[in-house]
């Protein structure tokens, strides 16, 4: 197969989304703490003239686009070395919306997205190969000011609640239901905004802009560490019950061999000391193998999501 003309594009794509994206949520927060990215590199591997087969990896907006490059890229070091010939280039998505878009156009070789979107992947031709481990970090948290007067559910009603996006399954869906079997009509009794990202999210309680907001506990973590002073004002006061954690995806044409060697790779991590190093950077214990059968958890949670919290049939 001929390296991909799609994948400079890719690489320019994201590299430029980082810093538009990085430097609007900077302004926002008024004092941005990020720590700073590798040097961004513009040498021959995103040419997609060098010789070799370019995969596009594609990772759902977990972190801001700065921060994704920082932690992903490594493990994307880490595959080329494992697969000579091969490359994986790192793309990300503006918001969850492009993300779902960028899955439906087949825009991605490989993908990393939560496990609402790795359901729907699989009627737009993907199927899951592996997943995160560690199912109970896979959770939906609200984060609240420490001065905030809100202390049950109920106390929302009539006030803002910030999510990242209608799509983000932790950090939107799950929380959503979580106040819905507590009293709260998620349709009528509040005010819900998305925002974009789980920074932004998080950063709307910070500002008082929500009353409260939805993340999961890897941003939450990702927040207290890049930006300890606001984090130090914050708290969480709720957290909704478990999930199945984050999947690894292919396109049903990538050639088996490419996925059958990934799976590999991913799921040795846990026993050298470079693997587990690249786990850390990427918040994870370990990969395991896993099928489309195992995301049934998900399609029946949705069930019940639409049944309970958008009254649908």
């Amino acid at each position: 197969m001929q390296a991909r003309d799609s994948s400079f594009w890719s690489g320019w794509t994201m590299r430029c989304c980082v810093l538009l994206t990085w430097s609007a949520l900077a302004l926002m927060a008024g004092c941005g703490k990020e720590s700073p990215a590798p040097a961004i590199r513009y040498d021959s591997k995103a040419a997609a003239v060098d010789g070799k087969t370019h995969w596009v990896f594609l990772v759902h907006p977990l972190y801001n686009p700065q921060l994704l490059q920082q932690k992903f890229e490594p493990l994307m070091e880490y595959l080329d070395s494992q697969m000579p010939g091969n490359l994986f280039d790192l793309e990300t998505a503006n918001d969850y919306a492009d993300f779902e878009r960028k899955l439906k156009q087949h825009s991605a070789d490989l993908a990393l997205p939560n496990p609402y979107h790795a359901t729907l992947a699989q009627d737009w031709g993907y199927h899951v190969i592996a997943k995160m481990g560690d199912d109970s970090v896979f959770k939906g948290i609200f984060i609240v000011r420490n001065d905030s007067p809100v202390q049950q559910p109920s106390d929302l009603k009539g006030k803002v609640v910030a999510y990242p996006a209608p799509t983000a399954l932790a950090a939107a869906m799950m929380p959503q239901l979580y106040l819905q079997k507590h009293g709260v009509d998620v349709q009528t009794d509040i005010h819900n905004i998305y925002v974009g990202t789980h920074n932004s999210s998080i950063m709307n309680a910070y500002l008082k802009q929500s009353a409260a907001s939805a993340t999961w506990p890897t941003a939450w973590k990702a927040f207290q560490q890049s930006n300890p002073g606001e984090a130090a004002e914050l708290r969480v006061i709720w957290e909704t019950p478990t999930l199945i954690q984050n999947a690894i995806i292919v396109r049903n044409e990538l050639p088996q061999a490419i996925g059958t060697r990934v799976l590999e790779l991913l799921t040795t991590l846990e026993h050298s000391a470079q693997g587990r190093e690249l786990l850390a950077g990427i918040d994870t214990q370990n990969f395991v193998a896993a099928s489309n059968q195992d995301y049934e958890v998900v399609r029946r949670f949705l069930k019940e999501y639409k049944s309970s919290v958008l009254k649908q049939p």
